[in-house]
């Protein structure tokens, strides 16, 4: 007889009796890996598009303040020159005309003082009319009248009234001056060309004065372990300090304009474009978790947070989120947190105990 079916035949029948042994709920680490927060030192909470303003004094374009013909150009491009100095020699009809003029009303200006003052001594011995007196005094009114005419022309065309003398003898030329420090960026004009007040500079000039950054933003983080930095295009990185930020928020592009100063002594040329770059000191109290490590429950954000070795709820203020790291506040560097809350939520009594099925 062949017993091999029977054999098999019990065989079943005693697996068929022993108990089966049920599954123990899994972990939340068998869920979702339970990961450190990290030091937020360094992790950028905002970026932003930022340029470098022209500084006040950062540029000039010099042209006459009425038509004037080119007599010598005194400058070339790349040369530094100081403020007040002289770039162009020109002849202006107008300056000359009230060099003229105040030359002229200081001449007798000087004569009616002297006949003033003889009046005045020959007046005391009684042998001059009051009437000659008061003409004396009106003349040289009107002589003073004159030369403080002349003299706001001069200073229009940054000439000195007191050269105005020489100017007329022919002893000092009439010059277009520097209103800046700085280096001369281009020369357009030659020698014979005529330039109205209305037309091209005739000389530009690039000053070095202080730097300025605006950057416009979304939102923006205004802390005091807020750090800020200014990165070119080239990578090279330059601390700043927050100077002012604007009340309202453009409606052109709903961003908030703020301005920034590079450290003293660093100069950023006008017009570079960039990066503002905002991270937070050490000890500035938070932390970067992932994203899906946040969760938001009846308006309150929060993470699962290891508590005594039991998942917890712990509430947090998100400071940044990027698509895949969040910057939050209320978990340290070094807690462990669920990377998928939703995941590791605890029961709802908030009691501990094993994660949700």
């Amino acid at each position: 007889m062949n017993r091999t079916p029977l054999l098999l035949l019990a065989l079943a029948a005693a697996c068929a009796r022993q108990p089966r042994t049920e599954e123990s709920p899994p972990t939340p680490s068998a869920r979702t890996p339970w990961i450190r927060a990290r030091s937020s030192e360094g992790v950028p909470v905002l970026e932003a598009p930022a340029t470098v303003l022209p500084s006040p004094e950062g540029s000039a374009g010099v042209v006459p303040p009425y038509r004037a013909r080119v007599v010598r150009v005194l400058v070339r491009p790349g040369q530094q020159v100081g403020r007040g100095q002289a770039l162009v020699e020109v002849i202006m009809p107008e300056v000359t005309t009230a060099a003229g003029a105040h030359a002229a009303a200081t001449t007798r200006l000087e004569a009616y003082g002297r006949r003033r003052a003889q009046l005045e001594a020959l007046r005391g011995e009684g042998l001059v009319r009051l009437a000659d007196l008061l003409e004396a005094e009106t003349r040289q009114a009107e002589a003073r009248a004159d030369q403080q005419a002349a003299a706001a022309t001069l200073r229009t065309a940054q000439i000195d009234p007191a050269t105005a003398a020489a100017i007329v003898e022919g002893k000092a030329p009439v010059t277009l001056r520097s209103p800046i420090a700085g280096m001369v960026t281009a020369v357009q004009a030659a020698v014979g060309d005529t330039r109205e007040p209305t037309g091209e500079p005739v000389v530009r000039v690039a000053g070095t004065g202080d730097s300025l950054v605006e950057a416009r933003c979304g939102r923006f983080v205004d802390a005091p372990e807020a750090r800020y930095e200014f990165v070119a295009s080239s990578g090279a990185r330059h601390p700043l300090t927050l100077v002012a930020r604007a009340p309202v928020v453009d409606p052109k592009d709903n961003a908030i304009a703020v301005w920034l100063r590079p450290r003293p002594g660093s100069r950023l040329p006008a017009g570079l474009a960039g990066r503002l770059v905002v991270t937070l000191q050490a000890g500035a109290g938070a932390a970067v978790v992932p994203a899906r490590a946040v969760a938001l429950a009846d308006g309150q954000a929060h993470v699962v947070a290891q508590r005594s070795g039991k998942p917890e709820r712990v509430p947090v203020e998100v400071v940044a989120s990027s698509g895949a790291e969040a910057l939050v506040k209320g978990v340290a560097p070094g807690d462990e947190v669920a990377a998928d809350a939703a995941l590791a939520e605890p029961p709802a009594d908030g009691a501990g105990g094993e994660p949700k099925p």
